[in-house]
Order: C-alpha cells, then structure tokens, then sequence
C-alpha cells in the first residue's frame, strides 16, 4: 500500500509531538519531584524512562484510539494498517520502537521514504502501517 504523506510533512507532525511529549514529560517530573520533595529524584535515569513512557503513551495511545496525533491532526494526516483499519497496540509498539531506531541511526529509516517506490519508512513497512492524508 502507498502513504500519500510527504517526508516533510511528517517531520512536520513529529517536531509538534516530540514538543507535546517533552512537556508532558516535564510535567510529571516536576509532580514526582513536589511528591518527593527532593532534588535529588531528579536523575538523568529517571528522566529518561519516564520521557520514553511518556512518549510511548502519548504516541500508541493516540495512534491506536484517534488514528492520529495532535501534532498528526495539525498536519491533516493519520495512520491505519495496510487494510485501512485502525492500527492494533502491537502495530503501535513495533512502529514506536522501530521509529526510535530509524530516528537515532542519522534519520535513515526516514530518509529510507525518499526512496520506496510505496513511500513508507521503515518503520511504516516493518509495523504494516501506513500514513494517508485527511
């Protein structure tokens, strides 16, 4: 199946989610840091995990009940399986981990797009999802 979305509108929605996710995030730091009252809760450790829970949250979450998220729905797109159902919560964490990878090893996944006669990334084709405009 073929994803009508462009690379860069795609880097669009991820730049306004990885925002969204950084605040909420911090939000919930700042709340365990109140509960703990202390400053050394605050570890680079505990600060990572809960910036991946958050994350991982935010995006299945969104991605399996809307389709979408926010920052997918300001870029007028959404995600669905191949079939064009909603995505389950095993496609979702495959896309969610798979997407990390191909973010952290210098954006090939996603510059993988540029070049797939479908336009997925890696992470699309390996989680049998793909992106359509609204």
């Amino acid at each position: 199946m073929h994803s009508d979305v462009s690379l860069l509108r795609r880097l669009g929605a991820i730049s306004y989610d990885v925002f969204l996710a950084f605040s909420l995030a911090f939000f919930i730091i700042g709340v365990i840091l109140i509960i703990f009252f202390e400053k050394q809760a605050q570890t680079d450790i505990l600060m990572f995990f809960i910036y991946l829970l958050t994350s991982y949250f935010y995006f299945t979450w969104s991605w399996v009940k809307g389709g979408q998220t926010l920052g997918m729905k300001a870029w007028k797109f959404n995600i669905v399986q191949n079939n064009g159902k909603n995505i389950t919560h095993k496609q979702a964490l495959i896309r969610f981990v798979l997407s990390i990878v191909s973010f952290s090893t210098v954006g090939l996944g996603f510059i993988y797009q540029l070049f797939s006669k479908d336009n997925l990334t890696l992470h699309d084709k390996f989680s049998n999802t793909r992106l359509i405009r609204n």
